[in-house]
């Protein structure tokens, strides 16, 4: 087991385990004290469970070396497990939705007794903040789109968990309707942060990038070999944590192939010192000046915002 697998094995089991044991307080506390609204923290805690799950089933696969059937690896399971995880929350919500809203329609309330809804809420704020905080550094650190869609996720949790924290003390005031409005204010957090995490692991599995910083480390690393120039065509991949760069380049025309592919390699390695998320580098030469009909591909003009090219290099 490599570093990084070990670090996200431990991580998920660490979410498995504090999401368990505070869904199946909140859940408990809800039912037995009547708060509709801790009641629903508590099932969206329990998607937690299955997002801690899916991230170490994920961290399990994209840890794989790359095979005959999988020559890129297996690390963009992380956004299909992440994927999933938006769909399961999404139903989370949709669920709750619809049963604090028939509850609100029908004047349904209940009141909420004694004070234990109100200790469990304010345990799980604590413990959901210092969970997003330990999961998104991790997700950081190995960058994995799953943890960083489940510690998103978590940083949600807080506000929700706030929030019924107040629902149910204004509830201790006389004010019952209070619970149900949390309740349904909080399915609809849910429901938020399921077409977040669904929309930001979309770009992934259609091999689009919502940060282009990448782009500008490769134009800088081309910069600082000698005899390559204008790059263009440059597309980048990402793959779990990884990237794969395609791109061209153009070199005198009157140099022999193997100084030409001496030229390429040297660009390559530069690349990859330059951001070491990038995984590998297929390098295209091109003598000085040669114009041809091409698929579209960044240069420098288009990453700083300058229009782009029909087709057209």
């Amino acid at each position: 087991m490599n570093e990084r697998e070990k670090i996200s094995v431990r991580a998920a089991l660490i979410g498995v385990l504090a999401n368990g044991l505070l869904s199946a307080a909140k859940i408990l506390v809800g039912l037995i004290f009547k708060s509709n609204a801790v009641l629903a923290d508590g099932v969206d805690t329990g998607t937690d469970v299955f997002t801690s799950f899916a991230t170490l089933i994920s961290s399990k696969v994209s840890s794989k070396p790359p095979d005959k059937t999988h020559p890129y690896g297996h690390e963009r399971i992380e956004a299909v497990v992440a994927k999933i995880v938006s769909f399961i929350i999404f139903y989370a919500g949709l669920s709750l939705l619809i049963s604090s809203s028939k509850r609100l329609i029908l004047g349904e309330h209940s009141h909420v007794i004694g004070f234990l809804p109100l200790v469990v809420s304010a345990i799980s704020v604590t413990v959901k903040t210092w969970l997003f905080l330990y999961k998104y550094s991790v997700g950081k650190k190995i960058k994995s789109s799953a943890f960083i869609a489940d510690a998103l996720n978590m940083r949600n949790d807080i506000l929700i968990s706030s929030t019924v924290f107040l629902g149910v003390l204004l509830s201790k005031f006389g004010l019952v309707w209070v619970d149900s409005v949390v309740a349904l204010l909080v399915s609809i957090f849910i429901i938020r942060t399921a077409f977040a995490i669904f929309k930001e692991t979309s770009y992934e599995l259609m091999d689009g990038m919502i940060n282009l910083d990448i782009y500008k480390d490769i134009f800088e690393a081309v910069k600082t070999v000698e005899g390559a120039a204008n790059p263009h065509k440059v597309r980048v991949r990402q793959v779990g944590y990884k990237y794969y760069v395609d791109l061209d380049i153009e070199v005198d025309e009157n140099i022999t192939v193997k100084e030409g592919h001496e030229i390429a390699t040297t660009v390559k390695r530069a690349i990859i010192e330059q951001n070491d998320r990038v995984a590998d580098v297929m390098v295209h030469v091109e003598p000085k000046g040669n114009v041809e009909q091409e698929a579209f591909g960044l240069d420098e003009e288009v990453l700083k915002g300058g229009k782009e090219r029909d087709n057209q290099r």
